[in-house]
């Protein structure tokens, strides 16, 4: 029943209106997670949509290069950083397989199902351990199990939108007797 209830939600962010095909209706981008993220209220004091962004990009499986790419880019220092070009103004484009000829096409920056199961479990970690790693923290570790059952419980479960056309059809779409 809760993988049911994580679908609904799934699917109730990716429909957007602007969606061009199928396939676009079934993926998560980044500004439907940011939707998802407002309308639930998973930002906290010590956790920002900044770095919930981060885990999004790691969630996505297909994109190991970029994430590669952003791994190392954390390990530089702050001056050589400073000298980088804005994140915004970065192009964000490259070679896709199947593609044919040598067109330059946007890369997979959407999330499937999967992929959004596994930045849940990412996130939940992350807002119960937002020190976790810093050098002097003492603060005590939250296991995964019990940081994802209480984000789930508490407030994804709560408050999220539901994809319910389903439900819809089912009850008003039934002939008149």
């Amino acid at each position: 029943p809760l993988f049911k209830e994580l679908q609904l939600i799934f699917l109730a962010y990716t429909r957007s209106i602007s969606e061009d095909s199928a396939e676009d209706a079934m993926e998560m981008s980044m500004d439907e997670f940011h939707d998802f993220v407002v309308d639930v209220g998973l930002e906290t004091k010590q956790y920002k949509f900044e770095q919930m962004s981060n885990q999004f990009i790691k969630a996505n499986a297909i994109n190991t290069a970029q994430v590669h790419a952003q791994r190392k880019d954390e390990k530089r220092d702050a001056h050589a950083q400073a000298h980088d070009k804005p994140e915004w103004a970065k192009t964000k484009t490259g070679k896709v397989k199947g593609v044919q000829g040598t067109a330059d096409v946007v890369k997979d920056q959407e999330l499937v199902l999967y992929e959004f199961m596994n930045m849940l479990v990412r996130i939940a970690f992350w807002r119960a351990n937002p020190n976790f790693g810093l050098h002097g923290n003492k603060d005590e570790l939250v296991p995964v199990s019990f940081a994802l059952s209480s984000m789930l419980n508490e407030i994804i479960l709560p408050r999220a939108k539901r994809e319910n056309s389903a439900a819809f059809r089912n009850k008003e779409m039934q002939d008149p007797k």
